[in-house]
């Protein structure tokens, strides 16, 4: 699951609550008293099947259903067993084998009376229930249920609904088992109006219309095993566009109106699905996958075969390469970390966000590059730092508030990392092949961290139980400083490991390397070996190197709050550094008071970043310069692969006094063929430097199209300057 509020936002305001308790100071969220330990739920019976008759009216916003559990019971002798009804929904008749039984209620908690139970047979409990006027709660805090979308005068297609079941909300809209120890089959027949659609899990089995053509009940069924929390329904009025993959159905699906941005926000799904399959050595295991943007919806979320996005992620061309495909490939990547193999209880949250996060990252890497890699490692580790300032937990953790608290940026962006720092400890033939150990072993199970742990090991021989108590099961990380000298052909290197290990953060025992680069560009690379707070590595050198870079790589997650660079390592780390945000890093530094030799050095390595997948993500000290030398540079620049490149070329050259050439060339841009950005941004440059002399192109510009009105709204700002 991805979600769009912030975990931080989460963090911070658990956080806050605690300021607010007594005056105290800080308090971490994860410790008490804002914290209690928790273990996964007794279970009476194994569920094995749910059989959902739900029936929509949109016009009452009330659903109305029959829920038929299939339950084995693990213990003779139980005259009770549990199950989970959300509070608003309102229970009409509940059976136990087709005869009408006793039950009570404690909140979300629903106790049914059965006859002595024999353990092994099954039994059927029939529940009769309705509901009016629900709503989903925001995710982050408990969030999920069901959710109606509400229809607008301005957007009669603004309808419909969705339900949400991370982390326990399913319930909210189906008695069930609602907790992650469990996995059934599952069987839904879903009644909603006859024009709308209506998507759910597994394999549609049939649709049927009313006698008097009103209404449709769709069918749709799950053969294999999966936890509840992964039900879901979505319908409304839709555009579907159906495809296959290797056999595997294949629906993306958009509200009506909308299904224009179906190819550029899912046409990278096969070759996902493709990467996965192959890299995992574990086909996509369900017998459908469908891509389901909603309205109202946040992010993510990972339903089996059925995943729900967010509508607002939906993206046109013009929007820039593939935007979704970061959000896609996380939701496809849950497909089998979360759905296939499931984490039995909240605690190892990870099991499912921390792999769905990597495995997004190791997507970037397989379609766009070892650059981009490395800035989706880069931005994971900074995102988690940003949290660890506000507290620290151990990844794989019992201690919390409630099950939604764990999906915060420990469990993904520093869960990522810490498998980033894990595959490059073991190597890609070892962790790639302890994963489909995994993956196989434990097929439709719910599981806890030590048996990855374990799969990990049997795999490979390479006993992760160290790594796993430093990086999963305590908190923090290692904090760096590094320092060099050179001395009679020796390279001296420092380094420090400064973290604060009085909340239980350990002095981390990891393998990395240093490169020493030469005059030329040169690598040259030494392993080292840390265990200690301070330590000093010695390596042979016959000349000074231009530059020393610790773990030149990023192989494994740390926080270096200061690089110690030179000055005159700068322009080695810029051109030859062998990651991505150390050569962002170095440009920054050598902009921030440059010489006409630096700003050409500059210009000459940003010019040859000529690809779609950019190596310097900013180059805004380049851009801001406002050199009029460098017009035809920019000019050039306007032609390049990436539209934010573009979108730079634009603000650089609005910066310049207008000139004819340069203003035919905006004039030309403004179309509905280019970048948004770069339309947006050629309008406002227009604007500042005549007005008037271009009234008429941004009065035609106001009836260009782009899906968030970002064009009609920049030549409404001209327009208003006049």
């Amino acid at each position: 699951m991805i979600k769009t509020s912030s975990a931080i936002v989460l963090s911070l305001a658990m956080v806050a609550s605690a300021n607010a308790q007594g005056g105290r100071q800080r308090q971490n969220p994860f410790a008490p008293p804002l914290a209690s330990i928790h273990y996964a739920l007794d279970r009476t019976c194994d569920l094995q099947n749910v059989d959902i008759n739900i029936d929509i009216d949109y016009p009452n916003r009330m659903f109305a259903g029959t829920v038929v559990n299939t339950l084995s019971p693990l213990r003779s002798g139980l005259h009770e067993v549990m199950l989970m009804a959300g509070v608003p929904l309102v229970i009409t008749s509940v059976k136990v084998d087709g005869v009408e039984a006793k039950y009570r209620r404690d909140g979300r908690l629903m106790f049914i009376t059965v006859p002595s139970t024999t353990r092994g047979k099954a039994m059927k409990i029939a529940i009769d229930y309705n509901a009016k006027n629900t709503t989903a709660r925001p995710f982050g805090g408990g969030g999920g249920g069901f959710h109606w979308i509400e229809a607008t005068a301005n957007n009669p297609t603004h309808a419909g609904f969705w339900t949400q079941g991370e982390a326990e909300t399913n319930c909210e809209w189906c008695p069930t088992w609602d907790y992650p120890n469990d996995m059934t089959t599952s069987e839904t027949h879903c009644t909603v109006q006859s024009d709308w659609d209506m998507i759910g899990n597994g394999a549609l089995i049939d649709t049927k219309l009313s006698a008097d053509k009103k209404k449709k009940t769709f069918h749709w069924k799950m053969t294999q095993p999966h936890a509840t929390y992964l039900l879901t329904l979505v319908g409304g009025p839709l555009d579907i566009k159906k495809d296959t993959w290797e056999g595997v159905d294949l629906w993306y699906v958009t509200p009506r109106g909308e299904g224009y941005m179906i190819d550029n926000s899912f046409g990278h799904t096969k070759d996902m699905l493709s990467f996965y399959s192959k890299v995992f050595g574990v086909k996509y295991p369900w017998p459908k996958y469908a891509q389901n943007a909603m309205y109202d919806f946040g992010g993510g979320m990972e339903n089996v075969s059925a995943t729900t996005l967010g509508e607002g992620s939906l993206s046109e061309a013009r929007d820039g390469y593939f935007r979704m495909d970061s959000l896609n490939s996380h939701e496809l990547g849950h497909q089998w970390f979360g759905d296939f193999v499931t984490c039995k209880d909240w605690s190892d949250t990870w099991l499912n966000e921390s792999f769905a996060t990597i495995l997004q990252i190791l997507y970037f890497e397989h379609s766009r590059g070892k650059d981009a890699y490395a800035w989706e490692i880069d931005d994971a580790m900074r995102s988690y730092f940003n949290e660890a300032r506000q507290y620290k937990r151990p990844i794989s953790s019992k201690m919390y508030t409630n099950g939604d608290a764990m999906f915060d940026s420990h469990t993904y962006p520093k869960g990522g990392s810490v498998l980033h720092t894990l595959r490059k400890m073991l190597g890609d033939e070892a962790f790639f092949g302890g994963l489909n150990y995994y993956l196989t072993k434990w097929a439709h199970t719910p599981v806890e961290s030590a048996q990855l742990r374990r799969a990990f090991t049997e795999y490979s021989g390479i006993n992760v139980e160290p790594f796993w108590a430093q990086w999963f099961d305590k908190p923090g990380h290692p904090v760096i400083d590094y320092t060099w000298s050179y001395d009679a052909g020796k390279v001296n290197l420092t380094v420090k490991q400064t973290q604060d290990t009085s909340d239980g953060t350990p002095v981390y025992d990891v393998m990395t390397s240093v490169d020493m680069i030469g005059a030329n560009g040169q690598h040259t690379m030494m392993p080292i070996h840390m265990t200690k707070t301070e330590e000093i590595f010695s390596f042979p050198a016959s000349n000074k190197p231009g530059a020393v870079v610790f773990d030149p790589e990023h192989v494994f997650l740390r926080e270096i709050p200061k690089l110690n660079w030179s000055a005159e390592e700068l322009p080695y780390i810029l051109r030859f550094g062998k990651n991505a945000p150390d050569r962002q890093e170095a440009m920054r530094q050598l902009m921030q008071k440059p010489s006409d030799e630096t700003v050409k050095m500059v210009a000459d390595v940003i010019a040859a970043d000529n690809t779609q997948f950019l190596t310097f993500r900013n180059i805004n000290a380049l851009v801001n310069l406002a050199k009029a030398e460098m017009r035809s540079y920019w000019m050039k620049m306007l032609e390049h692969p990436s539209f934010d490149r573009r979108a730079n070329a634009v603000t650089a050259l609005a910066k310049l006094p207008a000139d004819p050439a340069t203003t035919a060339m905006f004039k030309s841009l403004v179309n509905d063929k280019a970048p948004i950005q770069v339309v947006v941004g050629c309008i406002g440059a227009l604007a500042n430097w005549d007005k008037e002399g271009n009234h008429a192109l941004f009065v035609k510009a106001q009836e260009i199209k782009d899906r968030r009105g970002r064009i009609k709204a920049a030549a409404d700002r001209a327009l208003a300057k006049e």
